[in-house]
């Protein structure tokens, strides 16, 4: 009874493993990724992204400023990509993508002095290069931005964001 269950089994496997072959392309429609190059700059941040259609999708971003003792920030995002050009063999959230981007942050000051924070809204573009190999993501991508609100003494404000997401899609 043992070998009959054993060699059930094995047949069960073996069909699965049959059924996908090894040169199957997987379809990748969402991916949650992260900018490990941020911490350097006290910015810390986790992006999640989904396929709206086959050349659209939808991201929605969250993060952490931490520029220096004085200053922190929470703050959301998200951005609208389009994926125009694609390459052969590329599937739905890989290779070239482009759109328009906006971050709403809120600052609080922990200084001495007169600051005490506020919220900034800032819009743009982002431009990014994402390959998938087996699920892992790496996702190279350049965002310029300007700032549509800001409050009184509110920090610089950086116009560009150049960083490496890396992740997972499935």
């Amino acid at each position: 009874m043992k070998l009959k269950l054993f060699f059930a089994a094995m047949i069960l496997m073996l069909g699965f493993a049959l059924s996908n072959p090894l040169n199957a392309k997987e379809v990748y429609s969402n991916a949650i990724s992260a900018n490990p190059l941020g911490l350097a700059f006290g910015i810390l941040n986790a992006t999640y992204e989904t396929q709206l259609s086959p050349q659209n999708s939808l991201t929605i971003s969250g993060y952490y400023y931490s520029w220096d003792a004085n200053w922190a920030a929470y703050g959301i995002g998200g951005s609208y990509r389009w994926y125009i050009v694609k390459e052969q063999g590329k599937r739905i959230i890989e290779g070239f993508s482009f759109g328009p981007m906006a971050a709403f942050s809120f600052w609080s000051w922990k200084g001495i002095g007169t600051a005490d924070g506020g919220a900034t809204l800032s819009i743009g573009i982002e431009g990014a290069y994402k390959w998938v190999f087996g699920g892992f993501v790496v996702e190279p991508i350049l965002t310029l931005s300007f700032p549509v609100s800001r409050f009184t003494g509110a920090p610089a404000y950086q116009s560009y964001g150049l960083g490496v997401n890396l992740g997972y899609a499935w």
